[in-house]
């Protein structure tokens, strides 16, 4: 099993939607990957309102609640999937001494807060794509 830690920065929009639509791809495609979601600077307790109808829309449903990068070990991930260049700099600086600079990848998803419901499904429409390729499976 793969496991892999997607982040953003509140941990409220990007990367509980990647989390949702990895697992909902891993699952359909019986693939040994696991999928958890947090953000670097954690502020609120719930996601984004927009995340939820943009999933459901395509038949996800998420309870996610925002979790911070402390609360994981992090020796229990393989990789780490960051939506920014930003956001990588940071994780390898919170985690400096654990060497995982090479485990990262960044995604380069913009945060569609305040851009309104069409920039939240182009983001879905993206991360699908990406989990899409990037999942393989027995389909």
């Amino acid at each position: 099993m793969k496991n892999i830690l997607i982040i953003c920065t509140s941990n409220k929009t990007r990367s509980p939607m990647a989390m949702e639509l990895a697992n909902h791809i891993a699952e359909k495609r019986n693939a040994p990957y696991a999928f958890k979601s947090a953000g670097v600077a954690v502020v609120g307790s719930n996601i984004d309102e927009n995340v939820r109808e943009v999933l459901k829309e395509i038949g996800i449903e998420t309870s996610h609640l925002p979790t911070h990068i402390s609360e994981y070990n992090i020796d229990d991930f393989d990789e780490f999937h960051v939506m920014t260049q930003r956001q990588k700099i940071t994780l390898s600086s919170y985690f400096k001494n654990k060497n995982i600079e090479n485990k990262i990848t960044v995604l380069g998803i913009e945060d569609p807060f305040y851009k309104g419901i069409d920039a939240y499904r182009r983001i879905r429409d993206q991360l699908a794509e990406f989990y899409g390729d990037y999942i393989k499976g027995d389909e």
